[in-house]
């Protein structure tokens, strides 16, 4: 393990962020069930802005935070997608942009679902089909 010292530490180290943009191709399937992509750039969250929406889980905020993280070319200049135009994404696009956040983190895009609040998987067909081994009484 390598043990750092002070900010300057800290900054080589990664441990302070660069938020630059992160060029992410996205591709969905539209409404009219043309496929679609589009090159857009994210900006990762930094720890504060997790913090934040965590203390302030409301759609709203989460919404914002979107519309604050992705980026689209327009006009030769980056501009925020924006709140309005995050709440009215396509599904599939929306959920993809929420990948390509998370990879821009850093995070794993292929285990980037939630996690449940019960420690019972759902992962699996088959343990749904078996009885429970608790006692009726139970």
């Amino acid at each position: 393990m390598k043990k750092l010292k002070g900010l300057a530490g800290m900054k080589s180290a990664g441990a302070i962020r660069d938020l630059e943009p992160v060029l992410q191709t996205i591709d969905w399937k539209g409404d009219d069930g043309e496929d679609y992509a589009i090159d857009v750039f994210v900006k990762p969250m930094a720890f504060g802005m997790a913090m934040d929406l965590q203390l302030d889980d409301s759609p709203d905020k989460r919404a914002a935070a979107i519309g604050q993280m992705v980026l689209v070319e327009e006009g030769g200049k980056l501009v925020p997608l924006g709140a309005e135009n995050a709440r009215a994404l396509n599904s599939q696009l929306g959920f993809k942009l929420l990948v390509a956040i998370n990879q821009a983190m850093g995070g794993d895009a292929k285990n980037s679902r939630p996690p449940t609040s019960s420690s019972a998987s759902s992962s699996s067909t088959e343990s749904a089909a078996e009885p429970s081994q608790k006692p009726a009484s139970a």
